[in-house]
């Protein structure tokens, strides 16, 4: 079966799990990833990352599946001039650099244009290419921290949180990945390629969401509400006898069903509990431990059984291990097992986006480091002695530090 992006060849510099995230659902999707690694740090950083054993890193495995390897220096003259070969029959360039670090280098966007007028040039980036952070190296809590997301997650009177998962890069991934698509869809049209810039900062910001429109719009100040939201109510996290439910009525027509179901007339009864607005209002002081009180002699499934038929939100808070065993993550293949060349058969994450005409399988193994150098410096016109004398010098090198 074919996939969307056959044919589609990406000359890949992000390293971590910035721009990787990215590049790895494109790879999914049929891309052919090329990843340029600098052998003499080790490669990229997700080759040492935890989760690991002494074979390989299963982040790396994860987050690099199906790509491939080639090792040089891109600091050298030498090197600058391979990946500009490989940049001629390319259709996309990524990196998750710095601004400037690719122009000191001399592989930037405007050096690539010389060699391939179409190419598309898309970066990831903590902070964005332009603006005062740009030069600055970004880091996924930087990035929730500057963008006011931090300061919005937590309970009233904790300090600031991080999201409990690395969202900004994650986030920003999936708007790289995004990007590239749309700019290659614009090229079938023009014939032309362009720049992409994604800052995870940036992602992040517009995932503020309502909190935006009404700061905005009424200059009125957010405060941390926990599980809770102003806007509805009850939206929010409870505990009961086996663990944890959270729940959301957002419409009055479900607020009567909620209470009916619940066996609790009283609450629909009550002119405090009337709208949403009003809810909203009398939830901390009155209506939150109400509802407390209530489930608090209730298991999960109780709660899921009775509220899940009337479609009003409800479910389970599971733990990590509990979702990897749940019916629904199984029936949606988002645990596979891949069989990688490092560490053997691996179970990871799956593709998370379905279609019906595109086999529901990731791209496959990671790469073993520099693996991929010979093949693709050969097919880019090296003779065999220039690619031994590459490697006799350390510019580049082969699987295993091969010459």
């Amino acid at each position: 079966m074919a996939n969307i992006l056959d044919g589609v060849r990406i000359i890949d510099f992000t390293e971590g799990q910035m721009g990787n995230y990215g590049t790895m659902l494109l790879s999914d999707f049929g891309a052919e990833v090329i990843k340029i690694e600098d052998h003499k740090k080790g490669g990229d950083i997700m080759r040492g990352r935890f989760p690991k054993n002494e074979k390989g890193s299963a982040y790396h495995a994860y987050m690099n599946r199906g790509k491939k390897s080639i090792c040089i220096d891109r600091t050298t003259k030498e090197g600058q001039a391979l990946i500009l070969k490989l940049i001629e029959k390319a259709d996309v360039v990524c990196d998750s650099f710095p601004a400037g670090e690719m122009e000191n280098c001399q592989i930037g966007y405007e050096d690539a244009c010389k060699v391939n007028p179409r190419i598309i040039y898309a970066s990831h980036t903590g902070f964005g290419k332009t603006g005062p952070l740009s030069k600055t190296a970004g880091s996924n809590m930087t990035a929730e921290a500057i963008c006011g997301l931090m300061d919005i997650t937590g309970h009233a009177g904790a300090p600031p949180t991080a999201h409990g998962s690395r969202m900004a890069n994650q986030f920003g991934g999936v708007f790289f990945a995004m990007s590239i698509v749309s700019a290659l869809m614009v090229r079938e049209k023009t014939g032309e390629g362009q720049q992409i810039d994604v800052a995870s900062s940036d992602c992040m910001f517009t995932a503020l969401e309502d909190i935006l429109v009404d700061e905005l719009f009424t200059g009125k100040i957010f405060e941390r509400e926990g599980n809770s939201s102003r806007a509805i109510a009850p939206y929010d996290t409870f505990k009961v006898k086996d663990g944890y439910v959270s729940t959301a009525v957002s419409t009055n027509t479900q607020w009567a069903k909620f209470s009916e179901a619940m066996n609790m007339p009283e609450l629909v009864e009550d002119p405090r509990f009337a709208t949403n607005e009003s809810r909203g209002d009398h939830y901390d002081e009155v209506l939150c431990g109400m509802i407390s009180d209530k489930f608090k002699d209730m298991t999960r499934q109780e709660i899921e059984d009775t509220l899940r038929p009337l479609n009003i939100p409800s479910g389970p808070t599971l733990t990590a291990a509990e979702a990897i065993e749940s019916e629904h993550i199984k029936e949606r293949n988002m645990v596979v097992e891949v069989e990688d060349k490092a560490l053997g058969k691996i179970k990871m994450p799956g593709i998370p986006i379905k279609m019906s005409g595109i086999a529901d399988i990731p791209a496959g193994s990671a790469p073993l480091l520099g693996e991929d150098t010979k093949r693709y410096l050969e097919e880019a016109g090296c003779a065999a002695e220039e690619i031994q004398q590459l490697a006799d010098k350390g510019i580049i090198m082969c699987e295993g530090g091969e010459k």
